[in-house]
């Protein structure tokens, strides 16, 4: 059913190969010929799989048993968003403007027209269509061509024409809803794996609940969605093309509408479980949703009001927006910019509207700005002072002055298992909320917790989104490190990640809900090792000699090198972001943490510090294969005793990197704690702005040989405009400089 899609009538010949034969047992079980995979017999179960009410039918009594829970309000599915997501959502979207121009039609009493059917289908195209291309732009690019378009599926004949050549045609009753469909440049012609998200459309998808509270769906539209959920996920495992899915090909999202109501169905799961017995395909995938699907169905919620307009920004919209953001995300991959950035900015707008407010009632009531101005910040004081003292009295503070004395025991949760900690030191100067603490588990090692910005006092952390890379964005990168293979003893070590339970009775209605306390909820990682940074190492013992400069510079490149590995730059380095630890030998070594701003992929953009940034990140916003080279030699720079000022501009620290370069004073300052470090700067100068990559073998090598007092001193390499190995001769003077020609 429907197994091909193009926006072309006619199939192209040859564009799909004859599915493998596979020979079944009177068992029914299927018996797949060597060198056949199991694609082929994915794409023959497929086939088969095509009649909705057959399949509805398999799952008549279940379906009736799962609604029948859902009238009573009792849990029957789990939701696919929680309402702090859709409120963050609501946040991120304020001043987008959505436009559907084809507005939808009123619910008939009767049996729908085929004028009015018509309609329908053409305003859901419509809301698909302007949902994908305003999300789209929103959070993933204004400058390239939204890559997906909407199409309808159309029966037997195996295609999808759009909407409007079937309406032209009178075919919309043949018409099941309407797919967002990516572009992938083969000429029109499409397959179902290429559908990032289907909509049922039907005449009437939800009928009133017994309590009269709300509305549920009908079996045949929850067995029809679940039906199409699964249609796409068979697709997907047998796609020759499995490198065009992301994220999460597992997972459908599946939106039911008709004329006024609408609802989200999360279907994910792994169909290489499901028995294939072609002989029975129903049965087959019947029990594989009863054992092996997770099924998430939102809420039934009123989409469009009487005029037909959508009701942007409300519950039920939002849903329906959440679920298109996430199927652009599974075929598109992790947005430019993220919810949580976006809804960052609304604190800005409020506090913008209030002191235009402020403004426009002193005009009106003839006050004096500044004495109006001094009244309301002595009342705004006494408002704050009064909350701080009924907070202190439960024995925690607002979440954004949240400081942990020592000796405090923390408990943390996430959806497998609860973990302890003991509070011993703040690691953070007052600048950070990094504390030293142990684990109940193993008292004996020493670990850094970070606590973030509770999620229901936002305010702060939105102002400064730092709490908010400094804990989630950095606990995102290190499990991508983990999930990859990276682990370096100079690269902090995620221990655990999740959220602060609190004592006494929490009144949180879901695992990912909160309650009132001030705790509930808030964000935490744990790492490993502690040490102290840079800059107040600096601050007490004052500059490095020639050997911890060497070490420094050794062990940071080694955790370069194996972030590299993974396609993965810090983009923030600087002293706070660099601890020295107590090795278990007694030795110093050098940890580069703080990975919350780290460079995934060309979109992600580095942090912005004047001083220490790379020339790239201050001109362009983006980094160059050598910018975290190029920042670690300014901090080499700083903890070997050069002078950095305080820069106003990004342009005035642009003419200082282009004067301090030109005139070797970086060089030279190196040279007189070390001729490696001074060659290595040479290095990193002449990689900067170019594509070319840091050799970190070679100049580890050449760390380790001076630490060990065995360097020759004499052979560097260093790669030329053409790509090729250059060699010049290292000064073993520390002052005189060497010539990078």
């Amino acid at each position: 059913m429907w197994r091909g899609v193009t926006e072309n009538i006619s199939m192209r010949p040859g564009r799909r190969a004859k599915a493998p034969e596979a020979h079944i047992s009177k068992s029914g079980e299927i018996k797949v010929p060597t060198g056949t995979g199991k694609a082929g017999v994915l794409r023959e179960f497929s086939k088969k799989f095509s009649d909705s009410n057959v399949f509805t039918s398999h799952l008549q009594d279940w379906l009736h048993e799962k609604l029948e829970q859902c009238e009573d309000e009792s849990t029957s599915f789990p939701l696919p968003f929680q309402v702090e997501e859709l409120r963050q959502l609501d946040y991120a979207l304020e001043g987008v403007m959505f436009q559907q121009l084809l507005r939808m039609p009123p619910a008939a009493a009767g049996p729908p027209s085929a004028l009015v059917q018509s309609d329908t289908y053409l305003a859901v195209e419509d809301f698909l269509h302007a949902s994908a291309e305003c999300l789209w732009e929103t959070f993933w690019s204004t400058a390239d061509l939204m890559p997906f378009y909407v199409s309808g599926p159309r029966g037997s004949s195996s295609k999808i024409h759009s909407v409007e050549k079937a309406s032209g045609r009178g075919r919309i009753s043949a018409l099941p809803g309407v797919a967002l469909i990516a572009r992938n440049g083969s000429g029109g012609y499409m397959m179902w794996d290429h559908i990032a998200q289907f909509v049922e459309v039907k005449s009437q998808v939800a009928i009133p609940n017994q309590s009269g509270t709300g509305y549920v769906l009908t079996p045949e539209s929850l067995g029809c969605a679940i039906f199409h959920g699964l249609l796409m996920l068979l697709n997907r495992a047998s796609s020759d093309k499995k490198s065009a899915y992301r994220k999460s090909i597992d997972t459908a999202y599946i939106v039911v509408l008709d004329s006024k109501y609408g609802g989200v169905l999360k279907l994910k799961g792994d169909v290489s479980k499901l028995e294939m017995n072609l002989d029975a395909v129903y049965t087959s995938a019947a029990e594989w949703v009863l054992k092996h699907a997770e099924i998430c169905l939102s809420s039934i919620e009123i989409i469009w009001n009487k005029l037909g307009n959508p009701n942007w920004g409300d519950l039920g919209t939002l849903q329906l927006l959440m679920a298109v953001f996430h199927c652009i995300e599974q075929f598109r991959g992790t947005p430019r910019r993220s919810i949580a950035e976006l809804a960052a900015e609304h604190n800005g707008r409020v506090q913008r509207r209030k002191t235009e407010r402020r403004s426009l009632e002193t005009q009106e009531n003839g006050i004096d700005p500044s004495q109006q101005h001094h009244s309301h910040r002595r009342s705004h004081r006494e408002i704050v002072e009064i909350e701080e003292e009924e907070e202190g009295s439960d024995g925690g503070k607002s979440p954004e002055h949240m400081k942990l004395e020592p000796g405090t025991m923390l408990w943390l949760e996430d959806a497998h298992w609860q973990r302890g900690f003991q509070i011993h030191e703040d690691l953070g100067g007052g600048r950070r909320s990094v504390y030293a603490a142990t684990s109940l588990d193993d008292i004996g090692k020493p670990l850094a917790v970070y606590v973030g910005a509770h999620p229901s006092q936002l305010e702060p952390s939105w102002e400064d989104m730092s709490m908010w890379y400094q804990v989630q964005r950095q606990t995102r990168v290190l499990n991508i490190m983990k999930q990859r293979g990276i682990s370096s003893k100079y690269l902090p070590q995620l221990i655990a990640s999740g959220r602060l339970m609190h004592p006494g009775p929490c009144t949180k209605k879901s695992p990912g809900g909160r309650c009132d306390h001030p705790w509930c909820g808030t964000p935490v990682l744990v790492t490993s090792p502690v040490g102290e940074s840079l800059d107040l190492v600096i601050e007490r013992e004052g500059f490095f000699s020639s050997e911890e400069a060497l070490r420094c510079c050794h062990d940071i490149l080694s955790a370069l090198r194996s972030s590299a590995s993974a396609g993965i730059q810090h983009g923030d380095i600087n002293p706070e972001h660099v601890i020295r630890a107590n090795g278990a030998d007694g030795e110093f070594y050098y940890v580069l943490v703080d990975w919350g701003r780290a460079v995934l992929e060309d979109r992600d953009s580095p942090a912005i510090a004047p001083r220490f940034s790379s020339t790239s990140a201050l001109q362009e916003g983006k980094l160059c294969p050598a910018s975290d080279a190029e920042s670690l030699v300014y901090l080499l720079y700083f903890v070997c005793g050069g002078k950095t000022p305080e820069f106003d501009t990004m342009e005035a620290a642009l003419q200082w990197r282009e004067r301090v370069w030109a005139r070797r004073a970086i060089q030279q300052q190196l040279g007189e704690v070390s001729a490696v470090l001074k060659a290595f700067a040479d290095y990193v100068d002449s990689l900067c702005g170019t594509p070319y990559p840091v050799d970190y073998d070679i100049w580890l090598r050449r760390l380790s040989r001076a630490l060990h007092h065995d360097d020759p001193g004499k052979k560097i390499e260093y790669p030329s405009a053409s790509g090729r190995l250059d060699y010049v001769v290292a000064e073993s003077s520390g002052t005189s400089g060497a010539s990078v020609d």
